[in-house]
């Protein structure tokens, strides 16, 4: 079912969604990734304080040990039968180093169980934060700038991931289930795209001809065993076979005006040798028919956005959120990008204590959905002071 969304005044709300919906998880997304992120810190902070642990322990019992050895080299100097002492504090002073290097070993070992067990638990957190952030981030919250896809044959079919470039210096990756759809479930050959398509491939010198011809080469066969996609460039390749060193083309399209195409050929276990470089090869070249197979790819590859699932990675600035600590300023930055929107949707709500929209259904027929402000302030209040900084940059109140 189709549905339009209207500001709460009936005018046309342009961004086409239930962004009040939206804004509701992204309350709960932030409380719980920044929750989640919180603990990371305090799990880092005491393996911090582990480590400084340790390495006064160990400093401790060195100075302890020189301490005590000092002594006894001292007590055996003073010794009216040093003859007799020094062999009992040469006995001393082995027994004593031993005692300190097992008791260093044994600490030692304590610790570094204990920080490996911290370490697991940021991992967890860390893997709890990435489905936390999957399950907003998959819904594309922010406007997207580019996308950029990426597939390579697998033993069966396809693995394929698609980079999301995002308002906000945001970039997300996500993974394909490619085998979800019937078109990537298997291997693709150029012929399940658009049949006949033919490529010179080399000059050869036919049978009792003096001059060398281009040589023709339908790859209806051949199989689609690499693609990047990134807007309107696509880079494809088409193999004889799906080994290494088997017989192929590559492929460089441009879409962004006139349709530009770079071919690329190689041999069995060759080098790839630009064809256009040959004019009488670049003079065969079906550019028509490469613009019809590039057209199909596009379309066929652009079919597989609605199945991402797993998310790979969320960077902000070029810094992985999770990795770095950053996922409190990822969502300011979402925050920011959201309060426009939310500002709008205020200056057409009938009522001040909420926000509101109204969708309207293929039978022209409206219902109001809103959005308490108090229920956003109340659920960023769980994250304390990180909480009230959001709500001031969403600017709901």
């Amino acid at each position: 079912m189709i549905m339009k969304y209207l500001f709460g005044d009936t005018m046309d709300f342009p961004p086409q969604r239930d962004f009040l919906r939206l804004l509701d998880n992204f309350t709960d997304t932030s409380v719980k990734a920044i929750s989640i992120e919180n603990t990371v810190f305090e799990l880092k902070e005491t393996i911090i304080d582990r480590r400084r642990l340790k390495n006064s322990v160990m400093d401790e019992m060195e100075t302890f040990l020189l301490t005590v050895e000092n002594a006894i080299s001292e007590a055996v100097r003073r010794s009216k039968e040093q003859e007799i002492i020094i062999q009992y504090a040469d006995k001393s002073r082995e027994y004593l180093k031993k005692s300190i290097e097992d008791g260093k070993n044994k600490i030692s070992d304590e610790i570094y169980q204990e920080i490996a067990q911290l370490e697991k638990k940021v991992d967890e957190a860390d893997e709890d934060n990435r489905k936390t952030l999957e399950s907003f981030f998959i819904q594309d919250p922010v406007q997207i700038i580019n996308k950029k896809y990426a597939l390579k044959a697998a033993v069966e079919g396809y693995s394929a991931k698609v980079q999301v470039f995002c308002e906000g210096d945001i970039i997300c990756v996500f993974e394909i289930a490619s085998s979800d759809i019937p078109f990537w479930d298997g291997h693709v050959k150029a012929f399940d795209l658009v049949r006949g398509v033919e490529i010179p491939a080399r000059m050869k010198k036919p049978f009792l001809k003096k001059e060398e011809v281009p040589e023709i080469v339908s790859i209806d066969d051949y199989f689609l065993s690499d693609l990047v996609l990134s807007g309107k460039e696509l880079e494809v390749v088409f193999k004889k076979r799906l080994e290494t060193g088997a017989e192929r083309f590559r492929l460089k399209m441009n879409f962004s005006d006139e349709f530009e195409v770079e071919v690329l050929h190689a041999e069995e276990n060759g080098v790839e040798k630009n064809i256009q470089a040959v004019p009488e090869l670049k003079s065969s070249l079906n550019i028509f028919r490469l613009n019809e197979l590039g057209e199909k790819i596009l379309e066929q590859t652009n079919n597989l956005y609605p199945k991402k699932q797993r998310l790979e990675y969320i960077h902000l600035n070029g810094k992985d959120a999770i990795k770095e600590n950053i996922v409190f300023e990822l969502m300011q930055k979402v925050a920011e990008l959201f309060a426009p929107i939310i500002a709008d949707i205020k200056e057409h709500s009938p009522f001040g204590e909420e926000l509101s929209l109204k969708v309207e259904d293929e039978k022209r027929e409206r219902s109001e959905i809103y959005l308490k402000k108090s229920d956003v302030l109340d659920k960023l209040d769980a994250i304390k002071v990180k909480g009230k900084k959001l709500y001031e940059i969403l600017g709901v109140g």
